[in-house]
């Protein structure tokens, strides 16, 4: 059902949020990962290959905390889950034997936190002189950046979909356009990761896609017609006062006035102030005036076409 979805990262995301629930890595946050993976012992060898019962002592224990902290939430399996997602990913020829670095990054990209609190911590975890992670002088190089957006790459290949979101190459460039020196900083880093590169595009999407689950916006979907929409929630900025639920959009569904091809903005809150709502109406008004005046420039322009048109000469051409 997920691959009948037309956009390749909103089909990615949904993917990507399917197996975090089942392995239920929402449940975990990122400095617990750090706090048990990047422990001393394990930090030290997280550029060697660690063995599969290892990382599974690991997984283990972290869940364990989870279930500590949120009792009655952990499935007695979300160890073995997860540790199969990580072998799928980084030990795909089955040698018994994984990096420890992007075992991590792949369960911190996967975790319940917040964008940024991932993109924090993932900087922690690959640059250089960060010697437990916490070192605020790290910065990171092109082939550090070129080693973690490979690591996080597995993350949507293991589903199938990494052709569509760009390459590393054309990625770490992009990251270090107008850059002089040969390493970043964090600031850097996090500048360009929050501007949503397309190669990392389905991990903020993910995480929209989990906070809006249970989010209900009351309004009707004017294609199903469904009241109340839950989850995303799209406003179509030509159509006036048309809303659309994720199904519908996530589908491609038209009706006879909006299209396709509408620009639409997402929304992710319960409900839009009356600050937010008129900037929408005046935003929907200026863009149909815009096609208004196009239309009539196209309609002028034409005319000029017909008026340049000598009536004998068509009536020549006729006779040819």
């Amino acid at each position: 059902a997920l691959n009948s979805i037309e956009n390749s990262i909103y089909r990615t995301a949904f993917k990507l949020r399917s197996v975090q629930t089942l392995c239920q890595l929402d449940l975990i946050d990122s400095s617990l990962i750090q706090h048990v993976l990047l422990r001393q012992s394990l930090w030290e060898a997280r550029e060697s290959a660690v063995s599969v019962q290892q990382l599974f002592q690991a997984l283990q224990e972290l869940f364990q905390r989870v279930r500590v902290e949120k009792p009655g939430q952990v499935h007695p399996r979300a160890s073995e889950l997860t540790l199969s997602l990580l072998t799928t990913m980084y030990d795909s020829s089955g040698t018994g034997f994984l990096k420890l670095g992007p075992a991590a990054a792949a369960l911190i990209a996967l975790s319940g936190d917040s964008p940024l609190t991932k993109y924090r911590a993932l900087f922690q975890l690959y640059a250089e002189n960060n010697r437990g992670g916490y070192n605020s002088g790290g910065r990171m190089t092109r082939r550090i950046l070129r080693n973690l957006l490979t690591d996080l790459q597995q993350i949507p290949t293991v589903m199938g979909e990494s052709r569509a979101l760009g390459s590393v190459e054309s990625a770490t460039r992009s990251c270090f356009q107008g850059v002089l020196s040969s390493a970043i900083k964090e600031e850097k880093f996090l500048s360009w990761l929050q501007s949503e590169p397309p190669i990392l595009l389905w991990l903020p999407t993910c995480y929209r896609l989990s906070a809006t689950e249970m989010v209900t916006h009351p309004v009707r979907c004017r294609i199903c017609r469904n009241f109340p929409i839950t989850g995303l929630r799209y406003r179509c900025l030509k159509c006036l006062n048309f809303d659309i639920c994720q199904v519908c959009f996530l589908s491609g569904l038209q009706s006879k006035s909006h299209q396709k091809s509408h620009p639409v903005i997402e929304n992710c809150i319960q409900q839009m102030s009356t600050k937010d709502n008129t900037k929408l109406f005046l935003r929907t008004l200026r863009n149909n005036l815009l096609q208004g005046r196009c239309r009539r420039k196209e309609a002028a322009r034409r005319q000029w076409l017909l008026d340049q048109v000598n009536p004998r000469d068509v009536a020549n051409q006729a006779r040819a």
